[in-house]
């Protein structure tokens, strides 16, 4: 269970890692083409919505992959017995 917690921990810090790497890639090119329709509030709202959606997606892609390396493992270790 501790491989598991340690696991998810380590996918979501190389979430937020990748996301604020974005944020600012996606910042920067916000301040060099300013669009007037396109305020910094907009930008937030639509920078936020992708993380929240990528989040989401990320924690049941990392769970999933957990769970059934786990169950793999656990099959395995029920034929060696």
């Amino acid at each position: 269970m501790q491989y598991i917690v340690i696991a998810i921990q380590v996918a979501l810090v190389l979430w937020l890692i990748f996301n604020v790497y974005q944020f600012g890639v996606a910042y920067r090119d916000w301040r060099n083409d300013p669009n007037p329709d396109a305020t910094f509030l907009a930008f937030l709202l639509e920078r936020l919505g992708a993380l929240g959606k990528t989040f989401v997606q990320t924690f049941v892609y990392t769970t999933l992959a957990i769970g059934v390396g786990y169950l793999i493992y656990e099959f395995i270790a029920m034929l060696m017995e």
